[in-house]
């Protein structure tokens, strides 16, 4: 019987790519992303104790290889200029490591 080999490094290759404020503009961006199978996880934020902003943030985080299926998959929820103010694209690299 033949074990499996396992790396000892961590592979991080997540991208911060987008964040919503709204809770239904969340669960359709989760819709598309599953319906191009896209893996994705989300960062749920909730609001500083002594924070202006009271609301409710989510960041989606793709695999860096699939962000261009989910920048294409994006517009399958409408026109991109009418979401304009309620979605915020980062695409930045994840810094923090959640394992």
């Amino acid at each position: 019987m033949m074990e499996t080999a396992y790396q000892k490094e961590k592979v991080n290759n997540e991208v911060e790519w987008c964040q919503v404020y709204d809770l239904n503009l969340k669960e359709k961006i989760e819709k598309v992303l599953l319906k191009n199978r896209v893996s994705y996880c989300i960062l749920w934020e909730k609001p500083k104790l002594f924070s202006s902003d009271k609301r409710e943030k989510y960041v989606f985080c793709v695999n860096a290889l699939q962000k261009e299926t989910a920048d294409n998959a994006i517009g399958q929820i409408g026109d991109l200029e009418d979401l304009k103010g309620k979605i915020v694209f980062l695409n930045r690299k994840v810094e923090k490591s959640y394992m």
